[in-house]
């Protein structure tokens, strides 16, 4: 896939100001940024024109501190875009800093800035000798996963690196925390401000005007102590030569700085000689300079010469350190924004824009096809734009994703749709920035995907056909349109070439959905292995994110537990930051309830659905919000209590609109009536799904005929349930459905013991329970309700192992004591008895091999208590020995 360049970076940006000659020492404020070394952060705050980044430039050059520098705008509030820049410019202090994070940054699709900071900082511990970091314009900065990126940053900022912030306002970062910690150095306008001493040395300094101290003390009254104002009176000083009357002309200045400086640049600038004055007006557009970049906007061949006298004449152009052969400038802004001003006076529009189009050709020939792009849309050349933005996708395809959606936000979408590879990226743009649940997202795509689907059919260009169709099979996806999702994917395999792993695995990561929902288990998990295997080569960590939670879902119908919770662990890590990774970790905390449930932990498990339906409300994820609530009504009724079980099932149906997910909730209800003996409640339901014609998904139908089995044992009508489960559990079986498997068995062993047939149903219990006991499924047993206690209940002697007989007892424990308080086991075992929280606790630490002095130990309590926990369990295991009980706690998955 194509990735973020680094060479295409505008290296201006990563060069401080070269120190001026005439600098005047400004000692008070360097020992304070001196101080900063020893904080976090160093905030220098003031308006235009005060000095700000000669302070902090004359620091480091004076006190020779190893610095990394960057020079913001506002083109910079992509995310992508600013750690670029950041770790770029860090790499000057060791080329080993920042290569993982920019890595991460080089894929379509970058993770959080918590994923993304934390090798970075990991690097920055590393350091062994103070750093600065400079952000320099960093007013310029407004979007909030930057400012939450910082933050991160500073809530960990490494020991010996320093952040320095050169901004005009404060910045939206926790400065009262850092006030409060004191870990904050700051230096404002009014520390910045000139007093009269230094006053009199920046004029003798930069301008050789020697003024009488009154004089000097006037123009600080009336600039306020801004060294812009001064700066620029001495210069205006200096071209008018004598002034008779020089307190009179300082009376002159009057109103705000703005004002004063417009005044002041007009003077200065009507000094200079015609040719100069042009140069500068039409050379001010452009935020930094360079000889050739001049030459090629204004026709000529001496720029290079020109820039240089103007940074010895202090015309207010900085010079840059060299950039290979180049030399780079830029104007104060102060100064700028007023020649631009003069600019528009002088000369027309059709001459500005001409200027603009030749700087344009210049940017794209060296390869910095972004400020191109800044530049075209400046002046809206349109076309011209949409051509180098086309460039800027081939190199660059989605890693800049927020600075693409604002280029295009300034075009007519009449010209995007002219241009088909532009169209399909901004409707991607759109999709991952805007509510993709929403129908209106997708209404808002469809006339870009439908252009740019046309111009490839017209030119027979398949590949490209590939990649909408993958495209399209997404959008469907989020909208819940799933078999037009699984279609487009389809379609888009036989398109797509080998190479194209991206797209491939989109497709591949929606028809692995299609497989698990068809009860294809093994096809799924083959499909989701090579997803994930081409979308990590892709570097899609969104992706990859996607085919973990399907891959879980595998794992947990092959009853692989500990597999599915290890996976939603790792997505719950790494999915954060962004709000979109609330889906994410929805689900995830969701499939985590679902396990936690299936081991019978009903506290947790209803602490993680309701986690993940709050995340589903932030969201509007319907199915998520779906699913967990129906989680949390099973979890009141494996409670008995089915009044609140109900109550959490209603606004679902009422809210509802999707058909497939209302016959979801629909399905669930009916389960919940049977357990509750509402059966009547039942009898709408069974009607509607026999006589439907519509086609739901192969687990849908399958719940379905579970659920209808079930009720016709509560009918009594055990025959007509085992017509309904003939086959199920062999073909469940085949296909990888573990947890199928089980719960037909467990149907089939109740018909059968209904129907009189005690062999039979022994049979199917004894399998359902050897693989429920390898797997460590409990839930699958117990949400059969009273018929399957009293089975197992009477089965429980008959069964052919001890392990399967401690299973089986261990599932009666699991239940609330009101449930089982009137049962026992036959011949010689005593009453059930489940075990207390302190004899699982002394059980696991017996199992690790302590000995009972050192399990007291652990726990705080007498060796006698020991000894009697440990005979307790023994009885309620009916083990003999330590070995024994290990032996039968790992089985019973107690451990």
């Amino acid at each position: 896939m194509p990735s973020t360049n680094t060479t295409s970076l505008l290296h201006t940006k990563l060069m401080p100001p070269r120190p001026s000659a005439g600098m005047v020492p400004r000692e008070r404020l360097l020992a304070r940024l001196d101080e900063g070394l020893t904080r976090k952060v160093s905030l220098i705050s003031a308006p235009t024109g005060f000095g700000k980044t000669t302070l902090v430039r004359a620091w480091i050059a004076s006190r020779e501190v190893p610095s990394a520098w960057v020079t913001l705008d506002d083109h910079d509030n992509d995310p992508v875009r600013f750690w670029t820049y950041v770790c770029s410019a860090l790499r000057t202090l060791d080329s080993a800093l920042g290569k993982a994070t920019l890595s991460m940054l080089t894929g379509p699709q970058p993770p959080s800035f918590g994923t993304l900071l934390t090798p970075l900082i990991n690097d920055l511990a590393r350091l062994d000798a103070p750093a600065v970091l400079v952000l320099d314009e960093y007013q310029t900065i407004i979007s909030t996963d930057i400012q939450d990126g910082i933050s991160f940053l500073i809530q960990n900022l490494p020991e010996w690196l320093h952040l320095v912030f050169v901004t005009r306002t404060d910045p939206d970062l926790p400065l009262g925390l850092l006030r409060a910690r004191a870990e904050l150095v700051e230096i404002n306008t009014s520390d910045l401000r000139f007093t009269q001493q230094e006053a009199e040395a920046f004029l003798q300094t930069t301008q050789g005007a020697s003024l009488p101290a009154s004089a000097v003390a006037r123009l600080l009254q009336k600039t306020e102590g801004w060294p812009a104002g001064l700066r620029l009176g001495g210069l205006a000083l200096q071209n008018k030569g004598d002034i008779p009357d020089l307190e009179k002309w300082i009376e002159s200045f009057s109103g705000s700085n703005r004002y004063i400086a417009d005044y002041l640049i007009r003077e200065v600038l009507g000094s200079q000689p015609r040719d100069i004055q042009t140069f500068l007006m039409k050379t001010s557009f452009f935020t930094r300079l360079t000889g050739s970049l001049c030459d090629a906007v204004l026709g000529t061949n001496h720029s290079a010469m020109t820039l240089e006298q103007l940074e010895r004449d202090n015309l207010f152009l900085v010079q840059l350190e060299r950039a290979g052969d180049q030399t780079w400038y830029r104007y104060s802004p102060l100064f700028a924004e007023s020649l631009q001003y003069s600019a528009r006076q002088q000369f027309d529009e059709a001459e500005i824009r001409l200027l603009f189009e030749k700087a344009t050709g210049w940017y794209e020939y060296h390869g910095l096809l972004d400020e191109a792009i800044e530049i075209a849309l400046r002046e809206k050349l349109s076309d011209r734009a949409l051509g180098l933005i086309e460039r800027f996708i081939e190199i660059h395809d989605l890693s800049e994703m927020q600075t693409i959606n604002r280029w295009l936000e300034e075009i007519p979408q009449q010209g995007i749709l002219r241009h088909p590879v532009i169209a399909l990226t901004y409707a991607q743009v759109l999709l991952y920035s805007t509510d993709r649940f929403a129908p209106a997202t997708a209404t808002r795509i469809e006339p870009l995907l439908g252009a740019a689907e046309s111009a490839w059919q017209v030119e027979g260009n398949h590949p490209r056909l590939g990649q909408l169709h993958s495209f399209r099979g997404i959008v469907h996806w989020w909208q819940g349109e799933f078999q037009k999702a699984f279609a487009y994917a389809r379609l888009s395999l036989g398109e797509l070439p080998e190479q194209d792993v991206l797209w491939r695995g989109n497709s591949l990561l929606i028809l692995s959905y299609e497989a698990l929902n068809e009860g294809r288990i093994f096809e799924a998990q083959n499909d989701i292995l090579e997803s994930r295997a081409l979308l990590g080569a892709a570097q899609n960590n969104y992706g990859v994110l996607a085919t973990l939670q399907i891959l879980s879902q595998v794992f947990y119908w092959q009853g692989e537990l500990e597999q599915a919770a290890q996976l939603n662990q790792q997505i719950a890590t790494e999915a954060v930051g962004e709000e979109s990774m609330l889906d994410d970790q929805g689900f995830a905390a969701l499939s985590l309830a679902d396990i936690a449930y299936e081991k019978n932990d009903l506290l947790k498990a209803e602490q993680l659905a309701a986690r993940a339906a709050d995340l589903a409300g932030q969201r509007g994820n319907e199915m998520l919000q779906m699913q967990a609530t129906i989680r949390l009504a099973f979890i009141q009724a494996a409670r008995n209590d089915f009044v609140r079980a109900s109550e959490l099932m209603k606004p679902l149906v009422s809210g509802m609109q999707h058909p497939v997910l209302l016959r979801e909730i629909q399905e669930a209800q009916a389960r919940l009536s049977i357990l509750s003996g509402a059966l009547l409640e039942v009898r709408g339901w069974e009607a509607i799904t026999e006589t439907e014609a519509e086609v739901v998904p192969s687990l849908q139908s399958e719940r379905e005929a579970f659920t209808r089995a079930r009720l016709r044992l509560a009918q009594g009508r055990p025959v007509d349930a085992l017509e309904l489960l003939a086959g199920r559990a062999p073909e469940a079986a085949r296909k990888g459905r573990v947890r199928s498997q089980v719960t037909a068995l467990c149907l089939e062993a109740l018909a059968h013991q209904a129907n009189s047939d005690s062999v039979q149903s022994a049979n199917c219990l004894g399998e359902a329970l050897t693989i429920g006991q390898a797997k460590g499924l409990r839930r699958i047993f117990l949400d059969e309700g009273g018929r399957m206690v009293a089975l197992l209940q009477e089965l429980l002697p008959a069964l052919p192992s001890r392990l399967l007989s401690s299973f089986a007892a261990t599932l009666l424990h699991s239940l609330p004591q009101e449930a089982v308080s009137h049962l026992t086991t036959s011949g010689s075992m005593a009453p059930l008895e489940t075990l207390s929280q302190q004899e699982l606790r002394v059980l696991r630490l017996l199992a690790a091999g302590l000995s009972n002095a050192d399990i007291a130990r652990e726990l705080v309590v007498s060796t006698n208590t020991v000894k009697t926990h440990v005979k307790s369990i023994y009885r309620k295991l009916s083990v003999n020995s330590r070995d024994e009980a290990r032996e039968v706690a790992r089985g019973l998955k107690l451990l």
